[in-house]
């Protein structure tokens, strides 16, 4: 027997009550039908990842990022902040160095009073 070609009478596959709409809009896929996945109402033509957006996108050169453009002040305020934000940073990082540099010296003392002192 050989390979047939189905007809539709319709635009969309199926001879069922829905027919007259496409598979990822009927109804019987809201209770776990074939098909783009399992969730109700599933458009093929859009990411599964990110519905908002269409299939591809990520692949098409139109949806690259575009980093907003900073006016010369608000740049000024922004490297201002970071530089901030860095120089607390240095800071609680050179307060904890030296708390271990005071820890490091208390036990290399501790350690030469050990020495010092087996026999007792």
């Amino acid at each position: 027997m050989g390979y047939r070609r189905r007809a539709y009478s319709g635009q969309w596959p199926g001879n069922g009550p829905y027919s007259n709409l496409p598979p990822w809009q009927r109804p019987g896929r809201m209770y776990g039908g074939r098909g783009y996945g399992r969730r109700w109402a599933v458009d093929p033509r859009t990411c599964a990842m990110f519905p908002g957006r269409p299939r591809w996108w990520w692949a098409d050169s139109t949806y690259a990022y575009q980093p907003p453009t900073l006016t010369p002040q608000e740049e000024i305020v922004a490297l201002e902040e970071n530089k901030k934000e860095l120089n607390e940073e240095k800071d609680s990082l050179e307060q904890e160095i030296n708390e271990v540099e005071t820890q490091v010296k208390e036990l290399k003392s501790k350690l030469e009073s050990e020495k010092k002192q087996p026999g007792e």
